[in-house]
């Protein structure tokens, strides 16, 4: 039997969750991601770290929560040594992520909750995150961080807005995912698996293999008025080499394999769907605003992020400094 379930064999919801963001994190670029990570957004949203970072004196201990692949993280060491000085950089997230290099200024910590944090009370002089903070549940994770900032903290957070461009993509996005896993591709692939590993007949493998070249054509022309083709390409080339290839590799690695694409395009589908449940509208922003003004005892600023163009990118929010 060439089967295998990696959400299942997570456990919890949580784990669940943090396995979607392994996948991403370590190598989910199946699909293109055109939302956040387009070039056209992280302009305008890098500018307005640096422009922060640069206010920050030498010394700051920095909190990057739910630091993802480290982007505002290495925003702040680069601005750092820009100017000449030193931050001490602490980037945790629940996902597994990538470690920085020797003489970083940056200690990633993979698998810490916002809501269990392992730092001792006052450990930082300023807190940030980038589409991370909406994410966690924020009864818990708010009290925590505020625990962690010592006197006269800066926070800076960026938000995902429920009406901006970056949500209504995932959202598109989120469409394109779940047509390619209710679609008939995978199914049909392990229908040629299972036809050549059994030794059917010619005509039974002949009529699997017409179902999965059939399959790949509703893919592709489904693709055709998608947001993310890459994603439909990409899946049906990996499948077809993959089948190409099963009586040299065998037909578990070739199951395997098809488990693997499933697995990575369903992640992709969780990151999207937990997006989409994350984003504030301006209301509930700005009452996350007032919150964390509370809590943390300073005046706060609430403001848009946009790109050249106007379209929303997100809510900011940060202590007046």
């Amino acid at each position: 039997m060439y089967t295998k379930n990696p959400i299942a064999a997570q456990g919890g919801a949580d784990d669940r969750t943090f396995w979607a963001w392994d996948q991403y994190w370590r190598d989910g670029r199946l699909a293109s991601c055109g939302g956040e990570g387009g070039a056209a957004y992280q302009a305008a949203i890098t500018e307005g770290w640096r422009g922060f970072f640069r206010t920050l004196p030498d010394g700051s201990r920095i909190l990057d929560v739910c630091t993802g692949n480290g982007a505002v993280a290495r925003v702040a060491e680069e601005t750092a040594r820009g100017r000449g000085i030193r931050f001490g950089i602490e980037a945790f997230d629940g996902a597994v992520i990538a470690q920085a290099g020797s003489g970083s200024m940056i200690h990633f910590r993979s698998r810490v909750r916002a809501e269990s944090l392992p730092y001792p009370d006052a450990s930082f002089d300023v807190v940030v995150g980038q589409y991370g903070l909406e994410y966690t549940d924020l009864e818990r994770s708010l009290p925590e961080l505020a625990r962690v900032s010592a006197p006269g903290c800066r926070v800076r957070f960026m938000i995902h807005a429920r009406e901006g461009v970056v949500v209504e993509q995932a959202r598109r996005q989120l469409d394109d995912a779940r047509q390619l896993l209710e679609g008939p591709l995978f199914a049909a692939a392990r229908l040629v698996v299972h036809a050549c590993a059994d030794g059917a007949s010619d005509d039974d493998l002949g009529a699997a293999t017409r179902g999965y070249n059939d399959a790949v054509r509703r893919m592709e022309e489904a693709s055709r008025d998608s947001l993310e083709p890459v994603m439909y390409s990409n899946a049906c080339c990996v499948l077809t080499h993959a089948l190409s290839i099963q009586r040299q590799a065998g037909s578990q690695a070739v199951m395997d394999k098809v488990d693997d694409v499933e697995a990575t395009v369903r992640a992709h589908a969780e990151r999207l769907g937990a997006m989409t449940r994350a984003a504030l509208d301006e209301t509930g922003a700005k009452a996350l605003c007032e919150r964390i003004g509370k809590l943390w005892g300073v005046e706060m600023t609430f403001g848009a992020g946009r790109r050249e163009d106007g379209g929303l990118l997100g809510w900011i929010i940060e202590s007046v400094g």
